[in-house]
C-alpha cells in the first residue's frame, strides 16, 4: 500500500475513533447518553493543505445508553481524497466511572474497534483504542475537559498515545462556543474552535474550524447536527 492510502486511512480512523465526542467537540466528555435515550449525530469535514489534494469525510453515527452508566454506538466513515477513497466502521462505548456533578469531577472511559475497507479489498480490523476522559465545572456555564488514550492501527503498524484538553462557554440557553487542542506523540498538535446551535428541544446544530500546527498546515472545516430520540 502506498504512502498516500497509508496516510487516507490511517486518517480516517483516527476520526472514527473519536466519533463518540459531543460535536463538534474531538475531545470526549464525561457525560453519556442516559438510558433508553438514542443521539444520531452525522457530520461532514474537509481538509486542506497546501500542495495536496483536500480530504473529504462523511461520518455516519448513533450513540444510545444501555444500563450501568454506559453508552454504545457505532459510526460509518467514508473519505476521499486525490482519487483514492477507504471506508470505516468503528463499534465502541463509554462508561461513566463517576459522575460529573457541582463541586465533582465526572470521569469516564471511553474504548472501540474499527474495521476499514477499500475499493477492491475486503473488510479488516484495523484499529483499537481507550481513553480516559475528565470533565469538571470550572464555574456556572463553563465545562473543561481533558483526555489521555492509547490507540494501535495495524495497518500503520504503529501504537499512538492520544491527548486532548478542551473548554465550553455556554454564551447564552442556545448558543455554546469551545476551544480546544489535541494530538498525539507523533505529529504537531491540532487546535480549534467551535459552535453549537440549540435549533430545538432535540436538535443542535454544529460547525468548527481546526488548525494542525505543522508544516505546511492543514486547515479543517466541519459541519454536523445532534437528533436526540
Amino acid at each position: 500500500m502506498n504512502r498516500k492510502r497509508v496516510l487516507l486511512t490511517t486518517g480516517l480512523v483516527m476520526l472514527a475513533s473519536a466519533a463518540q465526542a459531543n460535536r463538534p467537540l474531538t475531545t470526549d466528555t464525561a457525560d453519556v447518553v442516559e438510558r433508553g435515550q438514542c443521539q444520531f449525530e452525522p457530520y461532514f469535514s474537509s481538509n486542506r493543505s497546501s500542495g495536496m489534494a483536500t480530504q473529504r469525510l462523511s461520518v455516519l453515527q448513533l450513540n444510545c445508553g444501555v444500563p450501568r452508566d454506559t453508552q454504545v454506538g457505532a459510526a460509518f466513515g467514508h473519505t476521499s481524497s486525490g482519487g483514492s477513497s477507504a471506508d470505516s466502521l468503528s463499534l465502541g462505548g463509554k462508561t461513566t466511572l463517576i459522575e460529573l456533578k457541582d463541586g465533582q469531577a465526572g470521569v469516564a472511559v471511553n474504548y472501540g474497534l474499527s474495521t476499514l475497507k477499500s475499493p477492491g479489498t475486503s473488510w479488516s480490523q484495523d484499529g483499537s483504542f481507550i481513553n480516559l476522559i475528565v470533565s469538571s465545572q470550572v464555574r456556572d456555564g463553563l465545562l473543561a475537559h481533558a483526555n489521555l488514550g492509547w490507540s494501535r492501527s495495524r495497518l500503520a503498524r504503529q501504537n499512538s498515545t492520544l491527548w486532548a484538553a478542551a473548554i465550553e462557554w455556554a454564551a447564552t440557553p442556545q448558543l455554546t462556543l469551545s476551544a480546544e487542542a489535541y494530538g498525539d506523540d507523533r505529529s504537531r498538535p491540532w487546535v480549534s474552535t467551535g459552535v453549537v446551535w440549540t435549533a430545538g428541544r432535540a436538535m443542535t446544530i454544529n460547525a468548527a474550524f481546526a488548525v494542525q500546527t505543522d508544516t505546511p498546515r492543514v486547515h479543517q472545516l466541519t459541519a454536523g447536527f445532534n437528533l436526540a430520540f
